[in-house]
């Protein structure tokens, strides 16, 4: 009896620690493998390096980095919306921020083209919409788009909302 405890004590340390032996290898084996998907998700940073290089390329292409281009205001516009239960206005004031002077841009004589295709826009909208926050964001940026639409030389960079209302 004394031989078969020696027999099952040896035998069970040694069947104990090959499943041991097993549990970590599988470990390993798992923990190797998220690494190497998170790694691969992730990308190897090639990506984000170029575009850090891509943004240094843009920054030192302008002439004056950060800075504010000059600012020009539109006259107001008052306008009926496209609310179809019931007749609503917006009364809007917009400034645009140009990306070089004045002088360098044909902002000037664009401004009957630049007020039309706005007009155009906004008449085209209704209130539901204009009164969220997204949907003024939304709007600030097709009007972006439309005015450097127009534009031949030079850019508008930003539209600012200094009057906006809705009746």
């Amino acid at each position: 009896m004394a031989e078969d405890q020696k027999a099952d004590e040896s035998g069970g340390g040694g069947g104990s620690s090959k499943k041991l032996m097993i549990l970590i290898i599988l470990a390993i084996a798992v923990l190797g493998a998220g690494g190497g998907a998170a790694w691969f998700m992730m990308g190897s940073g090639e990506e984000e390096t170029h575009k850090t290089e891509k943004k240094h390329e843009k920054d030192s292409g302008e002439a004056h980095g950060d800075e504010p281009g000059p600012i020009v205001e539109l006259e107001p516009f008052v306008l009926n919306l496209a609310d179809r239960e019931e007749l609503r206005y917006l009364k809007i004031s917009i400034k645009l921020e140009l990306d070089r002077p004045e002088e360098q841009t044909d902002y000037p004589v664009k401004v009957p083209a630049i007020r039309d295709a706005l007009l155009v826009l906004l008449s085209s909208k209704d209130s539901h919409l204009l009164r969220t926050t997204n949907g003024k964001r939304r709007v600030r940026d097709e009007i972006l788009s439309r005015a450097n639409g127009v534009m031949n030389k030079g850019e508008i960079s930003n539209v600012f909302f200094t009057d906006f209302v809705i009746q």
